[in-house]
This record gives structure tokens, C-alpha cells and sequence, in this order.
């Protein structure tokens, strides 16, 4: 598989007065991260940059080839099982790191990453960070968050309507490093040739609504527009948050054959 086309932005909003999202990418090992830090004073910085930099290490050290074989459920894909111990990895050090500095404690923050090879993709998550695919023009999101309000949509308490109208967005059930273990929600998806990925703090899903997303992506001319214009709408629409996107587009096959070899001499 051909290196994604990767772009990735982060923006304070227009309301808060500190950055507390992170993002991390590793083209080489196809890996995305996007987090969106939590806790007092500069607690929820400190733990996104935790999040990022340790899964950011551990892939690189996939690969060298000095990380050790992926343990855990035999069930998951050897490529699942190593992006969830990458994000348990970077549970624990934020936990440990609460735990000894009395500043930082009870810090968190949400995680969702990807990681691509030329076999599929892995999602992983934990918080309300999203990772949503756009595929044939179709958007598709691809984590649940892990929210009061969308718990209480799942149980059919709430409307999506209503629970994007709440006034307790901002809770969640599920946070890296807040404990010292954590669940991660881990799945294996394919990939095609032309599909374009979104990861996205809260900061970007507060102000514009999927059918924005899915236009800014259908119509974006290369990765870098579609960042540019996502984080643009949202300030636009208030920006009452900060604002991470990474987004990665799978480029499409070479042509081959005869077709191929005229494409490549009259190119």
C-alpha cells in the first residue's frame, strides 16, 4: 500500500485560552493519533501529550523491530493487539504520572488512533474523540463515544437531537489514565483504494454537523483544504473549544497494464 496523504491541525478555538488537544502521526507505520486532554490547571495538556508521545514511540519502535511481539487476546488481529497495548501504555504512564505529582492528579484524556497497513486498519478509543471514513461519498462513523449523553441515547433515553442539545456533553464514562486500567474499544476495518479518514477532538463535533463534515471532505481538493475548512467551520460556529482534526487519505491504485504505461508517458 502506497503512503496515506496526511494532514493534521490544531487550533485553541476562539473561548479557551490554552491548547489542551494533541495529535500524533507516523506515516512510515500508518499511524494517527488525535486526544483531547482533561484536568486543572495544566493537568489536561500534560496528559494529552503522554497519550501521544508514548503511542507515537511505540509504534516507532515497532518499526525498528525492538518492540516485543503483541500479548492479549488471541482473538484480536496481531496488529489490534498492538495498538491497544501502545494506548494501554499510555494509560499507565498517565496514571502513574498523576499519581506521584500532586498537581496532575486526576488528570485524563480521551485517545482515538488509527493504525494502517497494506492488510486494513485498526481503531482504537476511549473517551469521545471520533474517528468517522468517508467511503464512496458515504460518511460513515466508525467509534461510539464514551458519554453520558450518549449512553442515554443508546438506552433510548435521549435523541441524538437532544443529547447534541445537552447541557452535560462534556461528561464522560471513559477516560485514559484516570484509573489505572482501562478498557479500549479496539477494532480491525478494511481499506480501499480512495477512502479518506477523519480523527477529530469534541472541539470540531460541538460546532458542525456531520452532512458539514461530510461536504468539507467530499469536496476538500487535497487533505490539507479539508483540515484547513473543517477547523475553520468550526471556529465559525463558535469555537467554544479546541479544535484537533487529522485527516489521511488512502491513495488510489496505480493504473496498470497498458493503461498504466500511457498514463505514465503522457502524465
Amino acid at each position: 500500500m502506497k503512503r496515506l496523504e496526511i494532514a493534521a491541525r490544531t487550533d485553541p478555538g476562539r473561548v479557551r485560552p490554552n491548547n489542551e488537544d494533541d495529535f500524533a502521526v507516523l506515516a512510515d507505520a500508518g499511524l494517527l493519533v488525535v486526544c483531547d486532554g482533561m484536568g486543572g490547571h495544566s493537568s489536561g495538556e500534560v496528559a494529552s501529550r503522554i497519550a501521544t508521545s508514548t503511542v507515537r514511540e511505540s509504534a516507532a519502535m515497532m518499526l525498528s523491530g525492538s518492540a516485543p511481539a503483541p500479548a492479549g487476546d488471541g482473538g484480536k488481529s496481531p496488529r489490534a493487539r498492538r495498538l491497544e497495548g501502545f494506548v494501554k501504555s499510555a494509560n499507565s504512564r498517565i496514571f502513574e504520572e498523576a499519581r506521584v505529582i500532586p498537581q496532575d492528579h486526576g488528570m485524563g484524556t480521551t485517545i482515538v488512533a488509527a493504525l494502517v497497513d497494506e492488510k486494513g486498519m485498526t481503531v482504537a478509543h476511549v473517551g469521545d474523540s471520533r474517528l468517522y471514513l468517508l467511503r464512496g461519498g458515504r460518511l460513515q462513523l466508525l467509534t461510539e463515544d464514551h458519554s453520558l449523553v450518549m449512553d442515554q441515547v443508546r438506552r433510548g433515553i435521549l435523541t441524538m437531537a437532544e443529547a447534541e442539545r445537552s447541557n452535560i456533553q462534556n461528561i464522560l464514562t471513559r477516560a485514559l489514565g484516570t484509573e489505572s486500567e482501562v478498557t479500549v474499544d479496539v477494532q480491525d476495518c478494511p481499506i480501499v483504494d480512495g477512502d479518506i479518514l477523519l480523527l477529530c477532538s469534541d472541539g470540531l463535533t460541538k460546532h458542525v454537523g456531520e452532512e458539514e463534515i461530510s461536504r468539507a471532505m467530499r469536496e476538500g481538493k487535497d487533505v490539507d483544504d479539508i483540515c484547513e475548512t473543517l477547523i475553520r467551520k468550526a471556529n465559525e460556529g463558535g469555537g467554544t473549544d479546541n479544535i484537533t482534526c487529522v485527516v489521511a487519505r488512502v491513495p488510489a491504485a496505480a493504473p496498470s497494464g497498458l493503461k498504466g504505461l500511457l498514463a505514465r508517458l503522457f502524465h
